[in-house]
């Protein structure tokens, strides 16, 4: 039954991204690869639009900047941090960027963003302050706010072993599950120069997810007088020739 559109405005839901790198001691060898891959990312995006932060997770998850459109910082602080000794935090950085996102919903009780999570991690062991029960949290919330999570590993051991751990690491193990659950990507890499090419691919990805989700449209309509219960296969029909869309 068709019913009246009352009205039709914007519904702008912009992506938010976060950029989490392994600083730790397997970090040093791959850093200009990195560098050159997050750079990539970053032009892919729409300019001015997707607000993006940088955090390093060694020796624990640390803001480099803080989150801005201004792609002149993000890019000063993509080159503006160095390798450190101590273990990577990967688990720590996941499970408070899911925390950020939980505290933000609960201050507007509203989904107004599409968080990404982008991971650039080697196969260093990791330190961790959070227990099992809480990272299952972190990822069960993650799911439910429709958020995506990008991980790529790689390894500075070229023996069999080392390749081996790059699907088998703790950081793997859990960003193996991430990865599928919120509809996001796992890359292993077994060497760090396919981070100049790959990280721009992610950016082209999330360019398009930005592009979708901050062009909708919210239709409001009056149902007809007399119907009740739930809808049934509501669809929107578009008339005008050559528009497309989807609901």
């Amino acid at each position: 039954v068709a019913n009246e559109i009352v009205k039709v405005e914007p519904f702008r839901v912009p992506v938010k991204l976060t950029l989490a790198i392994d600083n730790g001691p397997l970090s040093r060898e791959g850093l200009a690869d990195t560098r050159s891959g997050l750079a990539g990312l970053v032009k892919a995006l729409p300019p001015e639009e997707v607000e993006i932060a940088v955090i390093t997770t060694s020796p624990q998850p640390r803001r480099v900047v803080r989150p801005t459109t201004d792609r002149e910082q993000i890019l000063r602080g993509i080159n503006g941090f160095g390798p450190q000794e101590e273990s990577p935090r990967f688990t720590d950085a996941l499970v408070e960027f899911s925390k950020r996102f939980q505290d933000d919903f609960e201050k507007a009780r509203k989904f107004d963003s599409v968080p990404v999570l982008v991971m650039v991690s080697t196969t260093a062991n990791e330190a961790t302050s959070y227990e099992v029960r809480e990272v299952e949290k972190a990822l069960t919330f993650l799911r439910a706010r429709k958020a995506k999570v990008y991980v790529t590993m790689t390894t500075a051991r070229q023996d069999v072993e080392g390749l081996s751990q790059i699907n088998t690491n703790r950081q793997a193990l859990i960003a193996i599950p991430a990865t599928k659950a919120t509809g996001g990507r796992y890359e292993p890499l077994a060497i760090s120069n396919r981070l100049a090419t790959l990280l721009p691919e992610f950016g082209e990805e999330i360019a398009a997810l930005h592009r979708k989700h901050n062009n909708q449209m919210l239709v409001t309509v009056r149902r007809k007088e007399g119907l009740t219960g739930p809808l049934q296969n509501p669809r929107i029909e578009l008339a005008r020739p050559g528009l497309t869309g989807e609901v």
